[in-house]
């Protein structure tokens, strides 16, 4: 279809144009078929587009002797149309292979190019009309390049109009109402009831198409608002025009008013064309966000509800496993006083004390991970000495079994401002977990020292540390090291996440340092008592961003 409508149509218009040309001009009024050259030579591809430029050559040759001129002339305005085809494609493809009319820049660079190669055209045809029918040079090349600009302008954007519809087409009485509008003043304009010409006023309904309108209904009513005028110069009332239509300049300013207001629908409809996909875009953007909100929002709710779910879960699990705990642990002790059992039973009963005593500490760490949202703590004044030495004492059986020397900088310790039980619990963890993981004959060393606002209790072992990555997941609720899992060391993995949640309760923080090899240093800060104090509201949960830790 390409191939034979193209030339077929180009050939129509070009012997039409040549028929429609008044008395006594040198040149057709307006030449259509240049608009359609530059459509064809677009849309060929490009390995075909020379033989479109072949084609525009030869059918506007061919339109030009079926209109009846010298051959000539006919030859050189063909090889010219074709020369000024290809000028437009070259510029309008130099820098992009898109040259879709989708912003205002589109619109300017596609005017640009078309008014070179008219422009090109122009002085070509301006040569061969002084050579061949011995016309005006300037006036020859200032209508024939008008002509052809109008033109390219008017047809050409129908076939770079982005595919996308971005407009809603309006309703039928408004479609009707606009053409209606565009009818009549297309009347007034050109003098069918006043004598004065009012022809700017078909601005009226092109402004009206380009805001209202999809852009290839403002371009076709344009096209269309040209043919009119056209027609009603060529035709009709030349007599209320003030002049004949011999007048070149009756001609120019002809094509000149239709280059205006190619120029004005390409501008207006681009510059709305882009306005509509940004605003498009931007609606698409808030949408995007919307749902992306809304999906954030759906799983915050569903992590909520499973966190809730889990605490109830250990909460509960953890108070009906406390009571045969407390049962086991009570009928031990019954067991360990009594001094009719045999010997060889003893070992057993210390057997299930301590693995009682084990199996209560467990579930102490998983109610005390379940109560995160507690009321707030109670400070009170501790020294940290008396703290540090509690806490010493409650960990110095499990220190002689393991061969371990726990000592205690005996410099007087200042006070701190916290709850005790809360207080007591996190360095324990920190305490049980040194003694834990330092190896027979190893050594735990505390300290406690005052920081600005804070106080310090240091808790370091001569442990083998923890490798980086460890480190990473420390804090992070349940996780067990790599030295928990291949020496089997009892616990949960709540001893650090508890520590932090406590003493973040308080005011304050638990942080880890450790190299593999070089033991492990765990700090407790507290606030320092006497200082100004800090809001204490309860942490939803442990933190798990934590950079260092020691797995319990």
């Amino acid at each position: 279809m390409l191939w034979t409508g193209g030339p077929a149509l180009i050939l129509a218009l070009s012997v039409g144009s040549v028929a429609f040309t008044p008395a006594h001009m040198p040149i057709a009024l307006w030449w259509p078929a240049a608009g359609v050259s530059t459509c064809l030579a677009l849309l060929a591809p490009a390995r075909h587009r020379p033989w479109a430029l072949v084609a525009v050559f030869a059918a506007t040759s061919l339109g030009s002797l079926v209109g009846g001129r010298d051959p000539a002339q006919a030859i050189a305005l063909g090889a010219a149309n074709a020369l000024e085809a290809a000028i437009f494609i070259a510029l309008l493809l130099r820098t992009r292979t898109d040259v879709r009319l989708h912003t205002a820049a589109d619109s300017l660079r596609f005017a640009v190019s078309a008014l070179i190669a008219s422009t090109a055209f122009g002085l070509l045809a301006g040569a061969i009309g002084s050579v061949t029918v011995h016309s005006a040079f300037g006036a020859m090349a200032l209508l024939t390049a008008g002509s052809h600009l109008s033109a390219i302008l008017l047809i050409t954007p129908l076939v770079l109009l982005p595919r996308r519809r971005i407009v809603t087409v309006p309703g039928a009485g408004e479609i009707a109402a606009q053409i209606a509008v565009t009818i009549a003043t297309l009347a007034i304009g050109f003098g069918f009831f006043f004598e004065l010409r009012l022809g700017f006023l078909v601005f009226l309904p092109l402004i009206w198409a380009t805001q209202r309108f999809p852009p290839r209904f403002a371009h076709v009513e344009t096209l269309l608002i040209a043919i009119a005028i056209l027609t009603l110069t060529r035709l009709a009332w030349p007599s209320r025009l003030g002049t004949g239509l011999e007048s070149i300049e009756l001609a120019t300013s002809t094509v000149g008013f239709l280059c205006t207001i190619a120029i004005f629908t390409v501008a207006t409809a681009a510059e709305r064309t882009a306005s509509l996909a940004n605003s498009r875009r931007a609606l698409e953007a808030a949408n995007a966000r919307a749902e992306a909100a809304r999906a954030t929002t759906e799983t915050l709710r569903v992590r909520y509800d499973l966190e809730r779910q889990r605490e109830d879960f250990l909460s509960t699990t953890s108070h009906e496993l406390r009571t045969p705990v407390t049962i086991i642990a009570g009928y031990t002790d019954l067991l360990r006083e009594n001094d009719d059992l045999p010997a060889e039973t003893q070992p057993w009963v210390q057997a299930i004390h301590r693995n009682t005593g084990r199996l209560a500490g467990m579930l102490d760490d998983l109610l005390a991970f379940s109560r995160s949202q507690a009321s707030p703590p109670v400070g009170v004044d501790i020294p940290a000495s008396t703290l540090i030495a509690a806490v010493v004492d409650l960990h110095a059986g499990d220190a002689k079994r393991r061969s371990v020397s726990v000592t205690i900088d005996q410099t007087p310790g200042p006070t701190l401002h916290a709850d005790p039980i809360h207080a007591k619990r996190a360095l324990s963890s920190l305490v049980s977990n040194a003694i834990k993981f330092t190896p027979p004959q190893g050594r735990v060393h505390l300290t406690a020292v005052a920081v600005a606002d804070d106080i310090m209790i240091t808790v370091a072992d001569s442990g083998p540390g923890m490798a980086d990555e460890t480190l990473l997941q420390a804090f992070e609720p349940f996780y067990r090291g790599e030295q928990s899992e291949t020496r089997a060391m009892p616990g949960t993995g709540l001893g650090l996440a508890i520590a932090r949640m406590l003493a973040r309760r308080n005011g304050g923080e638990v942080t880890i340092v450790s190299h593999p090899g070089q033991g492990t240093r765990a700090t407790l800060l507290l606030r320092r008592a006497g200082a100004p104090a800090l809001d204490t509201t309860p942490t939803p949960a442990p933190a798990d961003d934590a950079t260092t830790g020691d797995p319990s």
